[in-house]
């Protein structure tokens, strides 16, 4: 008996104490988004606790890409799906009819938003709106309180992420706000789409564009006659294209006024290679916000 008694104390000594196991926690939830603004603010609110993905592949255009039958699949097992609306994406109503996931949430920002409409007369409303940052935190604290009600375990710590992003959009605001302050010409001129009107207006500057929102329009020749003729009377001596377009009709204008072409990236969706690199929203507006002050000659 003695023996026995020794033999399991050894036992019990080389296996340990015996650790009552953890019950596993609820599920991660599953989030789909259409552009890569709201994979950022979405990434940033969920951290570890949930798993995030784009929709579009990389480079693929917003207003024509078409979904696919993996996308559908994908789509079956999510939880969320956060898309702008009001004309962005033009294919989502389609898109959803075909879906028969019955939990899934849809969080469109256009349904709690006053979109603005767009510059030129007669068009429906501008629906670039991530470019206003204050409409991004927003964006960033109604992500959160979904997530919270989705999976309610861990809505603490959306709320505490959703705390640290919306300060990091509180200091690109002020640092914007600050830039373009004083510049010597607040005409944001651009050779094409009207894509940076709210980004404009939240800032002061008067965005002029060759063609209205859809970034398919082609500009007619009295339209950039007429932009030639506007920059040269306003001493316009910069003219803004959009990161991955064509430099055509830019270096056009610029040759004509004459004035310096700059980039603005937009942020919709990126190219593998930016991707790859790691870039990120909030760096993309840095890099827009460097280029803004030098074209429009902000102190």
């Amino acid at each position: 008996m003695k023996e026995f008694v020794s033999a399991a104390l050894l036992l019990g000594l080389a296996l340990g104490p015996v650790v009552p196991r953890t019950p596993p926690g609820p599920p991660k939830p599953r989030i789909v988004v259409s552009i890569f603004p709201l994979l950022e603010f979405a990434g940033a609110v969920a951290g570890e606790d949930a798993e995030v993905s784009l929709l579009l592949p990389p480079g693929a255009g917003v207003h024509t890409w078409q979904p696919r039958a993996s996308d559908i699949i994908r789509m079956s097992e999510a939880d969320l799906f956060v898309h702008v609306g009001g004309g962005l994406e033009p294919w989502v109503g389609d898109f959803l009819a075909s879906l028969s996931n019955r939990r899934l949430r849809v969080m469109a920002v256009a349904d709690f938003l006053e979109m603005e409409k767009g510059d030129h007369p007669g068009e429906a409303a501008d629906p670039h709106v991530w470019l206003d940052f204050g409409i991004d935190r927003r964006i960033v604290g109604r992500l959160a309180k979904q997530l919270g009600e989705i999976d309610r375990a861990r809505a603490a710590g959306y709320a505490d992420r959703a705390a640290v992003y919306d300060r990091k959009l509180e200091d690109l605001d002020r640092q914007y706000a600050e830039g373009l302050a004083a510049c010597a010409n607040r005409v944001l001129l651009l050779a094409g789409h009207e894509a940076f009107g709210y980004l404009a207006r939240r800032y002061g500057l008067r965005q002029l564009s060759l063609s209205g929102l859809s970034p398919d329009a082609e500009p007619t020749p009295k339209a950039v006659i007429s932009m030639i003729e506007t920059a040269r009377r306003q001493e316009v001596g910069a003219v803004f294209r959009e990161a991955g377009e064509s430099p055509r009709l830019a270096d056009l204008l610029a040759e004509e006024i004459p004035a310096k072409v700059f980039v603005l990236n937009t942020g919709a969706n990126l190219s593998r290679q930016d991707l790859a690199a790691g870039s990120t929203f909030l760096d993309l507006m840095r890099a827009n916000l460097v280029n803004l002050k030098q074209g429009l000659g902000c102190e």
